[in-house]
């Protein structure tokens, strides 16, 4: 098949996956600015956003909130601070607002090294623990769950360590086939623009204990509940009710979203296990990996290791020019601790090069395209005898 006909099959591609579900939104949305609440204490858009997540974790209650970066600034704002020098393990590969959020609780964030599926595991985490140490910060990255995350959970459990999951990038995303969120104190997920569900801005903090539940709305922005007798006042931290009436429709569509994207997802893993230059695949195909397997990922996206960061960096510059939506953590991405300002780094040397990985974003296209599009990302993955000598 020739370049203009493999380049024409991402005309047809759809990468944003909001638009799916336009029509649903524009109802609700409608809905709200007809009736003028645009921004309600408890509205019911919000409300029932919250219910709705609440009740696909298998949470006690959630509490949405303007983005999720404020999610998690509130939540650490209504843990209590047992130290002086309360210290915070987070993941050396996240979004930089979680080390941000960190620094303004008061609290020294510790930097735990990622391994090869951008994500620590105990053995990176336990040596950083000491008797200051209050919280542990845990990423699921890429749309695949963090695969440690049951033992962490226990470990930290048995040493009364406060768990928190960062949700962000694992809408659909799930750890032994239950929902990822459920572990720990509380979890925070992401309505950005590049999510499952997608609001521009938006965040949910879900959890089970009533009092925090309590805390983070009052504490948050809901004046028609008591402060409690600790918190240092009131935040603005709501999420609108336009936002919610955008996240709900996406929501509830999320299983038939995930349902689109397997199929080209698996063709996508089986094509680039074929190549030589391809290190390792993520998600692994169902069966190979604990926890790691498409069946545990959300469908949007397929990660590949490749032998050089100068290989993985060719790849990405082809991708860009294409217009295939990827990711590539080359220098200065903030999701890297080496990039984050004024923060410590652990002395615990890092596993892997994260500049030797990429993935690209499965988009929804029709079956009949699938053939130009696996084609076409075969090619760009591969390098020509010139620069397979400079790379």
């Amino acid at each position: 098949m020739d370049t203009a006909a493999q380049t024409r099959v991402l005309d047809e591609a759809v990468y944003q996956y909001s638009t799916l579900t336009a029509a649903d939104q524009l109802e609700r949305l409608t809905k709200v600015v007809s009736f003028g609440v645009l921004g309600a204490i408890a509205g019911d858009h919000v409300r029932e956003f919250e219910q709705q997540v609440a009740g696909h974790l298998g949470r006690q209650g959630a509490v949405a909130t303007s983005s999720a970066s404020a999610a998690l600034e509130l939540l650490l704002r209504c843990l209590p601070q047992r130290e002086a020098a309360e210290r915070v393990v987070i993941p050396e590969v996240c979004w930089i607002s979680v080390p941000a959020a960190v620094l303004r609780s008061g609290r020294t964030p510790v930097i735990a090294p990622a391994t090869s599926d951008l994500t620590p595991h105990w053995e990176q985490i336990e040596p950083l623990l000491d008797a200051r140490t209050t919280v542990v910060i845990l990423a699921h990255m890429r749309g695949r769950p963090a695969p440690d995350t049951q033992r962490i959970a226990d470990e930290l459990a048995q040493r009364g360590i406060t768990f928190i999951e960062d949700c962000a990038q694992a809408w659909g995303v799930t750890l032994d086939k239950q929902p990822v969120g459920r572990h720990g104190l509380a979890a925070v997920f992401s309505t950005e623009t590049h999510k499952l569900v997608a609001t521009g801005e938006g965040g949910v903090i879900a959890a089970d204990d009533s009092q925090l539940l309590h805390a983070l709305r009052a504490v948050g922005g809901n004046t028609r509940i008591a402060l409690p007798e600790n918190a240092c006042g009131r935040g603005n931290d709501r999420m609108s009710e336009i936002t919610a009436a955008s996240a709900l429709p996406q929501l509830i569509h999320l299983d038939v979203l995930q349902q689109t994207l397997r199929p080209l997802q698996d063709k996508l893993i089986d094509r680039f296990q074929d190549l030589s230059e391809v290190r390792r695949v993520l998600p692994t195909m169902v069966g190979e990996s604990p926890n790691l397997g498409t069946d545990a990922s959300n469908g949007s996206l397929v990660g590949v290791w490749l032998p050089t960061s100068r290989h993985a960096n060719r790849v990405a510059d082809r991708l860009f020019r294409l217009g295939v939506r990827h990711w590539w953590p080359g220098p200065g991405d903030p999701h890297l601790a080496e990039n984050w300002p004024s923060t410590p780094t652990t002395t615990t040397r890092c596993v892997a090069d994260m500049a030797c990985y990429l993935d690209i974003q499965v988009p929804v296209l029709d079956e009949s395209q699938h053939p130009a599009f696996l084609d076409l990302l075969r090619s760009a993955l591969r390098l020509d005898d010139n620069e397979s000598e400079s790379a």
